[in-house]
């Protein structure tokens, strides 16, 4: 992966996770590592993007009004990735699914194990919330899909499930 992916991933995965930490046991780095990457960028971009305490990260108002560019540049990288690996006949790649805690529970587990026979190195990434949240995560590419209630927002296609 390109160093300045990397960097950029790190970015976005810690915002998300409020924590260096969290971030690197997600991204496998160690949180010094994590911490590296971001002031690499707080350096080539001369601003400061996160405000770090004792509690985790926060972002700057510099961070910000860049986390959704460093976010698009790695949905898109991971998209390029994923073309390039069906390329070479992988089906790989990484699915994030914004969900609730009784769809997470009962319907999911079944769901997911069948689309595994056939698709066994699809990853996934659950993200708990409420249907409010799930929407916006939808329409800001957050997750690759949701489970919401009907009527939706209209820019996004829906599927009646049940």
């Amino acid at each position: 992966m390109d160093a300045n992916i990397q960097k950029y991933k790190a970015f976005v995965t810690a915002v998300a996770c409020g924590s260096f930490t969290k971030a690197a046991e997600i991204l496998l780095y160690s949180q010094s590592g994590i911490s590296r990457m971001i002031g690499d960028l707080e350096r080539e971009w001369r601003v400061v993007l996160l405000s770090r305490d004792k509690g985790g990260v926060r972002l700057t108002s510099d961070g910000m009004k860049l986390l959704p560019y460093a976010k698009g540049l790695v949905a898109e990288y991971e998209k390029l990735q994923m073309q390039v690996d069906a390329l070479h006949g992988l089906q790989s790649g990484l699915i994030r699914i914004g969900t609730f805690s009784s769809v997470a529970t009962h319907w999911l587990p079944n769901i997911i194990r069948a689309f595994q026979r056939d698709y066994p190195n699809i990853d996934y990434e659950l993200l708990l919330g409420d249907y409010t949240e799930i929407e916006g995560w939808l329409l800001e590419g957050r997750v690759d899909c949701g489970f919401v209630r009907l009527p939706a927002h209209p820019d996004l296609e829906t599927v009646f499930l049940y």
